[in-house]
């Protein structure tokens, strides 16, 4: 199933054209470099009013999302296409989120962990998880489902009635512990996962003012179906289809370790030399292995970590900047705010009220 065969493409016109996307991608324009990228950048916009408008909703990070900005009443969930060739920063949202490959691979990174989907993979994310998510090919196409936790009973009635992994796991005591946040399902193809996705695909491609309450309850009722064929198949294999996957990629598992320990002095040399490749090569490994440049795994597990001492050492944020690497306090306070929607002075003071994520 290609993406021209699946209908509109809501969400992939309201962020950015495609080709506007490959080309950040195959320049290496990231949140960590977009202002030495300035006069690049313009090139690909018709006037300052797009240029200025592109840097506030692609290089800004708005705090926590609401399942709000995308739910239009009377629906209970919402659908779209995940954008191609978008570098995400982490972010987080109130609401269960579920990604499914339609076709070709992807790359989800939740927390520490990176995670490699391939066609007709289904991940899981719950709320307040600080992850994100990449398709680098034109090939690959990636749909997101965003569920507001209200609405689980409704949209769940049949699985919300009986003890199972997925009514677990949907159960806010089990889901926002650290190590039950996502799950991986893989469905291997499944045909009847594919047509009730085809059917939910169809209804959300289809024109609004067209879309009868009746309608909105069939896509439902695919939603559901999705999800008891999914405890289908796990009741039928001996294997656990649905369970917690760290990073099986092991060099690049030692290489993050590595990372984390030396984040003061990182550099792209130091990680070929730990890699015992070339730069050059260890550049188009790592690109090539999750979607991310090596920069922008730098500034995701920099950031991690600043965020951790903030919240757990009284330390000044000078000293922080410079334990993670990064010099002069302008550029870590420039670096954090657009990476957590706060500066860091704020998210310290929230943190102590327990409201940081």
């Amino acid at each position: 199933m290609t993406s021209d065969e699946l209908g509109g493409k809501r969400f992939d016109q309201i962020l950015l054209d495609e080709p506007i996307r490959k080309a950040l991608y195959q320049n290496d324009i990231t949140l960590n470099n977009f202002h030495e990228h300035e006069e690049e950048l313009k090139k690909l916009f018709p006037g300052d009013r797009e240029y200025l408008a592109f840097i506030d909703s692609y290089f800004t990070n708005r705090g926590i999302l609401s399942y709000r900005e995308f739910l239009r009443e009377p629906q209970r969930f919402d659908l779209f296409l995940h954008p191609r060739y978008i570098q995400q920063s982490p972010h987080i949202h109130d609401f269960y989120e579920i990604k499914y490959l339609v076709s070709g691979s992807g790359t989800v990174h939740v927390g520490q962990d990176l995670f490699f989907l391939k066609e007709s993979d289904i991940c899981l994310i719950a709320p307040y998880v600080p992850h994100s998510s990449e398709v680098y090919s034109d090939e690959a196409t990636m749909i997101n489902l965003v569920i507001p936790p209200e609405h689980l009973n409704a949209l769940f009635p049949r699985i919300m009635d009986f003890p199972n992994d997925l009514r677990l796991w949907f159960s806010p005591e089990f889901s926002l512990q650290a190590s039950h946040c996502c799950m991986i399902c893989k469905t291997e193809g499944d045909s009847e996962i594919r047509q009730a996705v085809t059917s939910m695909l169809a209804f959300f491609s289809g024109e609004e003012s067209s879309r009868s309450l009746a309608g909105i309850r069939k896509a439902e009722a695919a939603l559901e179906q999705v999800f008891l064929r999914i405890l289908e198949l796990k009741a039928e294999k001996a294997e656990n289809r649905l369970e917690y996957k760290p990073a099986d990629n092991a060099a690049l598992s030692s290489l993050l370790s590595f990372l984390r320990t030396h984040l003061c002095d990182a550099s792209l040399d130091k990680a070929a030399a730990f890699l015992h490749f070339s730069a050059p090569y260890t550049s188009r490994y790592i690109k090539k292995q999750t979607g991310y440049t090596f920069q922008m795994i730098l500034l995701i597990l920099r950031m991690e970590e600043a965020a951790k001492l903030l919240r757990e050492t009284d330390w000044p944020v000078e000293q922080i900047a410079r334990s993670v690497g990064l010099s002069g306090k302008t550029n870590f306070y420039r670096q954090f705010k657009s990476f957590y929607g706060v500066n860091p002075a704020v998210f310290r003071l929230e943190a102590k009220k327990g409201a940081a994520p």
